[in-house]
């Protein structure tokens, strides 16, 4: 269960960050501030969830997921996932920064 609720946390991450992105191209001026706090609402919650489902996931790992048939020919394939998911995850961080710079100019 704890797999599904990882998977399910990065996919709002990933939804979020998508969220932030497409606001900054396609919003005029400042966006509303319940936008922009629910949007960093769901990213922060997710990536919480995230870390600590990651961190079950890897102590249990060889135990459930380690497919023994691949062997460590599933190694890169994991090493591949995990570094686009961290880069969708810097591309979040930088259109939510960029939001947010956004929304302090329109206040101001």
């Amino acid at each position: 269960m704890n797999n599904y609720f990882h998977d399910l946390a990065v996919a709002f991450l990933f939804a979020a960050c998508t969220m932030a992105h497409l606001t900054l191209r396609h919003w005029p001026g400042a966006p509303p501030p319940n936008l922009l706090r629910n949007l960093k609402a769901v990213a922060w919650f997710a990536l919480a969830w995230i870390a600590v489902g990651g961190a079950i996931r890897a102590w249990h790992f060889q135990e459930f997921e380690w497919l023994p048939r691949a062997g460590t020919a599933q190694v890169p394939a994991l090493i591949a996932k995990h570094i686009l998911l961290f880069a969708i995850t810097g591309w979040g961080l930088v259109s939510f920064t960029r939001l947010e710079r956004r929304a302090k100019q329109g206040a101001a």
